[in-house]
């Protein structure tokens, strides 16, 4: 019988389609357009067939477009939106979907590893085409990931300690209520790596174009907006498997799952839509002192509550 973790890649990308879709739309509610619609009526099917699957037909044009390499790019330039996706297809096997993933003793080692390498090949990637807004996207872009790196393995190793064990399918549970100043950081961690506002710093349209996906364009930007959705399935997934679990089985699994996916995707949703950017200095300062203080005391409430209460 087949493993069903094989299958979650194409769970991934299946729903983050729908997510995206989701992150559009709320978007657009809350500045008062009507945004993507889930249902048209008929006599509107000829104007615009997108509703949902609006993210997809993106990536399809993308796809379908002639890929431009830049004469001073790099042979990491087309390399490195590659090796993204199979880090970010690989992780997905590793985060529980309705409890089927590959686990191991270490497996959260194992996703931290992964999720790092996808944000490096990208960097990688785009810095190789000499342009210089990749690279202040670039620098951006690391600034951010070692501000961030931190509070987002205290926050989860928080839940290691509680249950003395690096295996994530060990760790699932309703641990909002266990742990709740760790869901606060891993949530504030998952925003910065998914670029959602305040954090969309390395990629910010109206300062330096794309940032390190400016000089990108066809199938390997089609392929960077791939890794995107997979990226945002697999971190709310992680989030849901880690704090809002509730242990079941069979269908019921799979509804409690889905229900998660939507609660977080929605939640990153309206902090996208709310918030502003912060300046490279704002968000290094804000995620060193606050959200690190944060991680730090979700240990400090784990350990107090593993090995002295």
């Amino acid at each position: 019988m087949i493993n069903l973790a094989w299958l979650n890649p194409l769970i991934a990308f299946a729903v983050g389609i729908v997510l995206a879709f989701n992150l559009r739309k709320i978007f657009a509610r809350v500045q008062s357009r009507r945004g993507p619609l889930l249902w048209m009526p008929g006599a509107w099917q000829d104007i615009n067939r997108s509703k949902v699957l609006q993210p997809l037909y993106d990536i399809i044009k993308l796809f379908s477009k002639q890929t431009i390499i830049p004469h001073t790019a790099t042979t990491l330039f087309t390399w490195g939106p590659v090796l993204a996706l199979i880090c970010a297809l690989s992780v997905t096997m590793f985060v529980p979907v309705a409890g089927n993933a590959f686990d191991y003793s270490f497996s959260l080692v194992v996703i931290f590893y992964l999720l790092i390498f996808v944000t490096l090949f990208i960097i990688v990637g785009g810095i190789s085409s000499a342009s210089l807004f990749a690279a202040m996207g670039g620098v951006r872009e690391v600034e951010l990931m070692l501000a961030n790196e931190i509070p987002f393995i205290l926050g989860t190793f928080a839940l290691a300690i509680t249950y003395n064990t690096l295996s994530i399918r060990d760790m699932m549970g309703f641990n909002i209520l266990v742990n709740p100043l760790a869901a606060v950081a891993v949530f504030i961690a998952i925003l910065v790596k998914l670029h959602v506002k305040p954090f969309d710093i390395p990629e910010a349209d109206s300062e330096i174009v794309g940032g390190l996906t400016t000089e990108y364009s066809g199938k390997l930007l089609g392929t960077l907006e791939v890794v995107k959705l997979i990226m945002l399935f697999t971190l709310s997934a992680f989030f849901v498997d880690l704090f809002l679990w509730v242990p079941s089985t069979g269908l019921l699994s799979w509804v409690i799952f889905a229900a998660g996916i939507l609660l977080v995707g929605a939640a990153i949703g309206f902090t996208n839509a709310l918030f502003a950017r912060f300046r490279i200095d704002q968000a290094t300062k804000w995620l060193f002192r606050v959200s690190t203080l944060i991680s730090l005391l979700a240990v400090g409430w784990a350990v107090l509550g593993a090995y002295i209460i």
